[in-house]
């Protein structure tokens, strides 16, 4: 009777075991694609990086596919190098930092939505063998931020109307890195893009780009600041009911979100690119800014963040 009971056990756990190899999702629907060739995501260390990270991974382990977890995997020098020396599969970059990783285009290139993807897509595909897959509508760089009911006061949704405003006399205290002040693709472009010029006392200069400090200055009116220097998916900007004013001539470089797949590996499981493409036609400026709230302000891990907006967005059960 006792060698019976241990004979029973025994192939309960057997059972439970190989029921875990057939099954790489958390959901356990899907029996595995690649058991024995796991595919390797990573993506850059930050907060959102980690949730387009692990919205990738979770989306195709519920497909199927078996994976190795990188995601965070480094900063994004260390990040690209893994993907050029095969220790990813798949990561997660931005269109405009194209323009670190290519030469030969113009850096006006960088500006244009479809002329920095594809630029980079035609370089990446003829020199390294990556394939940059459709980018998210999430345009991830600097941007000028306003408090809500100041946009509201005074009409303002984007980059012309602020330029009306400032010639017509408003007042305004923009808090800026140095950098962004000084450069063509960054404050000195807008004025001359939109017909406008701010005058040094109308400057608050930081010698570095940290945002938390900008958005922090404009949110308590710190000095009179009205305006601040931001990028376009900060997690503070919608609890603290502030906006982004928009820039319909891409002056800063476009730096939308994509995945970045080894041609090797997508010659491999083709299937992958459709499963991702279509997570990123859910994404948005603003629901990129509230999934960073989430794990910035709110605490919760860009895993269980990916998973909510997924299982939400019908990718998961």
């Amino acid at each position: 009777m006792k060698k019976s009971k241990i004979y029973t056990l025994a192939l309960v756990m057997m059972l439970s075991i190989l029921g875990a190899c057939t099954a790489p999702g958390e959901n356990g629907t899907k029996a595995a694609i690649n058991p024995d060739d796991p595919i390797v995501i990573g993506s850059f260390v930050d907060t959102e990086g980690g949730i387009l990270g692990n919205m990738v991974l979770l989306a195709l382990e519920a497909k199927g596919y078996t994976m190795t977890d990188k995601v965070q995997f480094g900063t994004p020098d260390v990040h690209r190098n893994a993907l050029l020396q095969d220790e990813l599969d798949i990561g997660i970059d931005y269109t405009g930092n194209g323009q670190y990783y290519s030469e030969g285009f113009e850096e006006t290139v960088w500006g244009d939505v479809k002329e920095g993807y594809n630029s980079i897509k035609t370089y990446d595909e003829e020199n390294n063998e990556l394939v940059w897959l459709e980018p998210a509508k999430a345009n991830n760089t600097e941007m000028l931020a306003v408090k809500k009911d100041f946009a509201e006061a005074n009409s303002l949704t984007s980059l012309e109307d602020f330029a009306t405003y400032v010639n017509n006399g408003g007042e305004v205290k923009f808090i800026t890195s140095q950098l962004f002040a000084e450069k063509n693709m960054g404050l000195l472009g807008m004025e001359a893009g939109y017909g406008f010029k701010l005058e040094p006392d109308q400057l608050i200069m930081l010698p570095h780009g940290n945002t938390a400090e900008t958005i922090s200055a404009l949110a308590n009116g710190t000095d009179g600041v009205n305006v601040a220097l931001v990028y376009g998916t900060d997690g503070s900007l919608p609890d603290l009911d502030l906006v982004v004013l928009k820039d319909p001539l891409s002056i800063p470089p476009v730096f939308e979100p994509s995945v970045v797949v080894r041609k090797e590996v997508l010659d491999k499981y083709p299937d992958i690119k459709a499963v991702i493409e279509d997570v990123f036609k859910t994404l948005d400026l603003e629901n990129l800014q509230i999934m960073n709230k989430k794990v910035i302000v709110d605490g919760l891990s860009p895993k269980d963040v990916a998973k909510e907006h997924l299982t939400e967005k019908g990718f998961l059960d």
